[in-house]
C-alpha cells in the first residue's frame, strides 16, 4: 500500500477545481451581460492597476467584467502554487506533469482572455476561450481526484463484470457533453451551431441513461450507480433549461434590451454544463482507477460485451 498521500495538498486541488468553477460562472455573467466590452482595454482596467481599480467605480456592466478578471487572476495565482507544490512533494511524474499542464493551459487562458478584449471579441477568439475554460477545468478536477488519499492508498482495483462497458459508454459521455460545450460556446458567440447542439444533447442523454443502466445491472459496484443517476438527473434538468433558454435567448447582434429571465437562464445553463463536465470526468476517471477488467473480458469484443 502506497503511503505517499497529501491531505493539504488535496485540500489545495479541490479549492483550485472549486474556483476554477467559479471562475467560470462569473465569466458566464459577463457573455450573459454582454459586458465582454464594458472594460475596454487589458491588462489593465480604465488605465489603472487591476487590483487598485477602485470600487466605486464598479458600476454597470463593468462590475461583472472586472469581478472576472480578478478572479481570473487569483485562479492563475492558485495554479502556480499549485505546481510547484506538486514539483516538490508529489512523487508521481505523471501528476507532475499535469500540473504542469494547468499552469500552461491556465497562461493560455489568460492570453486568450485578453485577446478577446484587444480583438472586440471575435468568434473564434471567444469560443476558443470559453472551450479552453472547461478543459482547465478538467484538468483541476483531475488533479484534486488524483491526490486523494482513497485514489492513492487504494488496493487493487476489483474485477467487475462490465467494467470495460461501464468505462466506454463513461468516457463516451464525458466526451460528448464537451463537444456540446464547444457547440453551446458557438451558439452563444457566433449564432452557429443550435441545430447541432439539438442532437448533441439527444446524444448526451444516450450514452449517459446507457452508463445508468449497466451500473444499475452490475451488482458488484453499487458506488457507481449513484454518480451515474445524479449525472442523469443533471443533463435531463440542463436539457430542459436549454430548451428554455433557446425560448427566450436575444440574438448576440441584437440591440434588444435583455430581461432578467434572458440573462439569468443562459447564466444557469452554462454553469450546470460545467457542473455536469465534472460530474462526468470524475465518474470516468473513477471507473478506470477502480475497475479493473474480468480475466474473459479483457479480450472480449467490444460488440460481445453488449450482448453479455
Amino acid at each position: 500500500m502506497n503511503n505517499y498521500s497529501n491531505p493539504w495538498l488535496h485540500r489545495f486541488a479541490c479549492l483550485l477545481a472549486f474556483a476554477t468553477f467559479f471562475l467560470i460562472c462569473a465569466g458566464a455573467t459577463v457573455t450573459s451581460h454582454r459586458a465582454g466590452l464594458a472594460v475596454p482595454d487589458w491588462p489593465t482596467t480604465y488605465g489603472q492597476f487591476m487590483f487598485s481599480f477602485p470600487i466605486s467605480k464598479w458600476v454597470g456592466n463593468i462590475r461583472y467584467e472586472h469581478v472576472h478578471r480578478l478572479i481570473a487572476s487569483l485562479v492563475g495565482m492558485l495554479t502556480v502554487v499549485l505546481t510547484f507544490w506538486l514539483a516538490r512533494k508529489e512523487p508521481r511524474r505523471w501528476v507532475r506533469r499535469l500540473g504542469i499542464a494547468a499552469l500552461g493551459v491556465v497562461i493560455a487562458q489568460g492570453i486568450l482572455g485578453g485577446l478577446t478584449v484587444k480583438l472586440m471579441l471575435p468568434p473564434p477568439i471567444s469560443i476558443a476561450h470559453a472551450s479552453l475554460a472547461e478543459a482547465f477545468l478538467c484538468i483541476t478536477v483531475a488533479l484534486a481526484l488524483v491526490t486523494s488519499k482513497r485514489w492513492i492508498e487504494v488496493s487493487p482495483a476489483v474485477e467487475t463484470v462490465n467494467a470495460g462497458l461501464i468505462r466506454r459508454f463513461a468516457l463516451a459521455s464525458t466526451i460528448a457533453i464537451y463537444l456540446q460545450i464547444i457547440l453551446g460556446a458557438a451558439i452563444r458567440h457566433s449564432e452557429s451551431g443550435v441545430l447541432a447542439h439539438i442532437v448533441g444533447a439527444v446524444v448526451v442523454l444516450g450514452c449517459v441513461l446507457t452508463s445508468m443502466v449497466i451500473a444499475l445491472l452490475t451488482r458488484k459496484q453499487k458506488d457507481f450507480l449513484q454518480p451515474a443517476v445524479l449525472l442523469l438527473g443533471l443533463v435531463t434538468m440542463q436539457i430542459v433549461l436549454g430548451l428554455v433558454t433557446l425560448m427566450v435567448r436575444v440574438p448576440k447582434n441584437s440591440d434588444a434590451q435583455l430581461s432578467t429571465v434572458q440573462i439569468i437562464l443562459p447564466t444557469l445553463h452554462l454553469a450546470l454544463g460545467a457542473l455536469i463536465l465534472a460530474t462526468s470526468l470524475a465518474i470516468t476517471l473513477k471507473a478506470y482507477r477502480f475497475l479493473a477488467l474480468p480475466k474473459e473480458e479483457a479480450t472480449l469484443p467490444f460488440a460481445a460485451g453488449v450482448l453479455s
